[in-house]
């Protein structure tokens, strides 16, 4: 499964702080692109295409992020999430026309933007019809932590609401994926939320 993310925001310190979050929590960022110039050359040059584009609305350059999500959605099959300042109607209309898999608005909290990850994971998952149906092999504790991870906590917050390290979470989150067989978590997480 493709689980590959494009970062589109010209604000470089809130483009770093979001590439961080996400490989924090073991997704992978394929690149930042401040422009949708830049954004298509990464998508036209890269062997694996975005599955998911994070994208600002108002990016620098003559095309803004409302039409380079139609774009990338057309030409590479990417889902939207947008993460943006403005909330005004139109601009929120305008959005809406790539169907995305949601819209957060600035300044969001981490846990917002990690299930909007999560659901566009889902999404993509649910279009997969070979999906394996096997029933998860899970311990009280993990069927727990990847719970918390459903909910949009990160590994940092989980380990301080279980008084345990963020180490141990990391090994959690490991060993759920190697004795299931499965190569990434939103693929763990979907199954356990299609068992419940």
């Amino acid at each position: 499964m493709n689980t590959n993310i494009l970062i589109v925001e010209d604000e470089l310190i809130t483009a770093e702080t979001i590439a961080e979050l996400l490989q924090e929590e073991e997704h992978n960022v394929m690149g930042i692109a401040k422009s949708a110039a830049e954004a298509i050359a990464i998508c036209e040059k890269g062997e694996v295409w975005p599955a998911i584009v994070i994208c600002d609305i108002n990016i620098k350059g003559a095309i803004k992020g409302t039409e380079l999500s139609i774009t990338l959605k057309n030409r590479f099959g990417c889902e939207i999430i947008f993460l943006t300042a403005y909330s005004d109607a139109k601009t929120v209309a305008s959005a809406f026309e790539s169907e995305p898999v949601m819209y957060v608005v600035k300044p969001f909290q981490d846990s917002q933007l990690l299930v909007a990850v999560q659901l566009a994971f889902h999404k993509i998952l649910k279009k997969q019809q070979h999906i394996s149906t096997s029933k998860l092999e899970l311990t009280s504790r993990e069927k727990e932590i990847a719970h918390l991870i459903a909910e949009g906590m990160s590994s940092k917050q989980i380990a301080r609401k279980l008084m345990i390290s963020i180490e141990t979470v990391k090994t959690h989150r490991r060993r759920m994926l190697q004795k299931n067989n499965i190569s990434n978590f939103p693929h763990l997480v979907y199954l356990l939320n299609k068992e419940n």
